[in-house]
């Protein structure tokens, strides 16, 4: 069985650093778990079962708020993520499809979505794409695109917006192994809120690191608040990273001292002495 826990903060220590308190348990599953992520409220957590749909749990209460069960053939394989802005909850089917529904939303098909050619590595939010998340694909490829694109046409809001994607930055022989958004100081130029970075790796064993900046570009007037219309991605910058040191041969197993063994001769053969004879003549 899976175990979600988390952890009580515990009491600050002179030098200002937090201590993890005692464990709690949250939930118990007979199935996998695939992944937990934070839910639309600071006490909220998202855990997501590859057979069993998603549930939000309170962290504090320990009590399971809502859930989502999904049909028997549909397979969740990465965790599913609680978008704040569109207030719905985005998830990948069978590593390709990524789907979302609304948070009053009672139930979930699982079906439709957006299909992808390349294998979703992973599903990105910030708060400098408003109403859209990043998906990157095992490729290096990444889409920008607004989460009521992924719900079904008959819960669509009235403004679908249109999808922004980024060829593919990994060649033929890389593959991409990890990707964040990293929001980047304001005021320094060339005034870009965010950059993808993604790590990829050659079949060789070669790491090197894209670094990829973003551009959204905002519809209307409406200054803070307008929407998301398009994000501009600009060339990569790829860093070969050096490759990680070796590990240290490990230390031999120490030799275990010498038993000691004293022995003692064996004790000589009783001497019987030979029975005399006495001849009478």
């Amino acid at each position: 069985a899976d175990l979600v826990s988390s952890y009580v903060p515990g009491s600050w220590a002179r030098c200002m650093r937090p201590t993890l308190g005692t464990p709690v348990r949250i939930l118990s599953s007979p199935t996998r778990v695939v992944g937990v992520s934070a839910g639309l409220n600071p006490d909220e957590l998202v855990v997501t079962q590859a057979a069993q749909g998603v549930a939000v749990y309170n962290v504090v209460s320990r009590a399971r708020i809502t859930t989502w069960s999904l049909p028997a053939e549909v397979r969740l394989s990465h965790a599913a993520i609680a978008h704040a802005s569109s207030r719905c909850y985005l998830a990948v089917r069978d590593r390709s499809s990524l789907f979302g529904w609304g948070e009053a939303q009672a139930e979930v098909s699982g079906g439709g979505g957006l299909a992808f050619e390349a294998p979703i590595l992973v599903v990105l939010q910030s708060p400098a794409l408003r109403d859209a998340v990043a998906a990157v694909g095992v490729d290096g490829s990444a889409s920008i695109i607004r989460c009521s694109a992924t719900m079904p046409a008959a819960q669509k809001p009235a403004a679908t917006g249109a999808v922004s994607s980024a060829a593919a930055t990994a060649s033929d022989d890389q593959l991409a192994m990890w990707a964040a958004l990293l929001p980047l100081p304001t005021g320094l130029p060339p005034h870009h809120p965010l950059a993808l970075l993604t790590l990829l790796r050659s079949r060789a064993g070669a790491l090197s690191l894209s670094v990829r900046a973003l551009a959204p570009q905002l519809s209307g007037s409406g200054g803070g608040k307008a929407p998301l219309a398009s994000v501009v991605f600009f060339s990569p910058l790829t860093m070969p990273l050096p490759p990680p040191p070796p590990r240290p041969p490990r230390p031999p197993a120490p030799l275990a001292p010498p038993r000691l063994v004293v022995s003692t001769p064996p004790p000589p053969p009783l001497f019987v002495p030979p029975r005399a004879r006495v001849f009478w003549p």
